[in-house]
C-alpha cells in the first residue's frame, strides 16, 4: 500500500507511530468527503477527477476530534524485535526480520512463559543452538516503553511524498 497521507489525531500528533498512521490516496480522498476530517495540507501537483468533480489529493488530514490511545505497549513479535533493535541477544549481529525469531531465555519446557522478560530476539542459528539449555542473552530482557519503541525505530524521511510531515511527526 502506498503512503500518501499522514493522518494525524485531534491534538495534531500522528494517531500512531508504530506503525505510522499513513493512509493511501483513495482512502484519505474518502475521509475528506465523508468522516470528520480536516485537509490540512495538500499534495500541491496531484489532482484527482471524475467526470464530474476535480480534488486534489491530502497530503496531511487530522481527525476533528482527539481519540486517545493507550501508551502501553502490546507484546508482539514485531515489537520484540523493535526493543532488541533487530539484533540476535546471543550473537549480537543485526538481520532483517525474515531471520529473527523469538527465543524464550527459560524454555517453555521449563515452564517459561512467553512474556517480556522471558522472551528475546535471536537468530535462527543461535536459536538452534541454544535449544532449551540455559544460555542466558548479553541483555536481559525488559518490558518496554512506547518512548522506547519509538526511539529504536527508524522513521526514513526520505521515503515521505511531503517533507511537511517532518513538523508533524517530529515534534518535540
Amino acid at each position: 500500500m502506498s503512503q500518501d497521507c499522514l493522518l494525524l489525531n485531534g491534538n495534531g500528533r500522528p494517531v500512531s507511530y508504530l506503525p505510522l498512521s499513513v493512509l493511501n490516496w483513495k482512502t484519505a480522498i474518502k475521509l475528506s468527503i465523508t468522516r470528520d476530517v480536516i485537509v490540512i495540507k495538500e499534495h500541491a501537483d496531484w489532482v484527482v477527477r471524475s467526470p464530474s468533480v476535480e480534488m486534489k489529493v491530502p497530503s496531511i488530514l487530522m481527525l476533528q476530534s482527539y481519540h486517545p490511545f493507550h501508551s502501553y505497549v502490546k507484546f508482539s513479535r514485531t515489537n520484540v524485535f523493535l526493543r532488541d533493535l533487530y539484533t540476535c541477544q546471543y550473537c549480537f549481529d543485526i538481520f532483517e526480520k525474515k531471520d529473527l525469531t523469538m527465543d524464550h531465555v527459560v524454555p517453555k519446557c521449563r515452564n517459561g512463559g512467553s512474556n517480556w522478560e522471558n522472551v528475546v530476539t535471536a537468530c535462527k542459528r543461535c536459536n538452534l543452538q541454544k535449544s532449551d539449555k540455559d544460555i542466558r542473552p548479553k541483555v536481559e530482557p525488559i518490558k518496554p516503553t512506547l518512548r522506547h519503541l519509538i526511539r529504536g525505530h527508524q522513521i526514513d524521511k526520505s521515503n515521505f511524498p511531503d517533507r511537511e510531515w517532518n513538523k508533524y511527526i517530529f515534534q518535540s
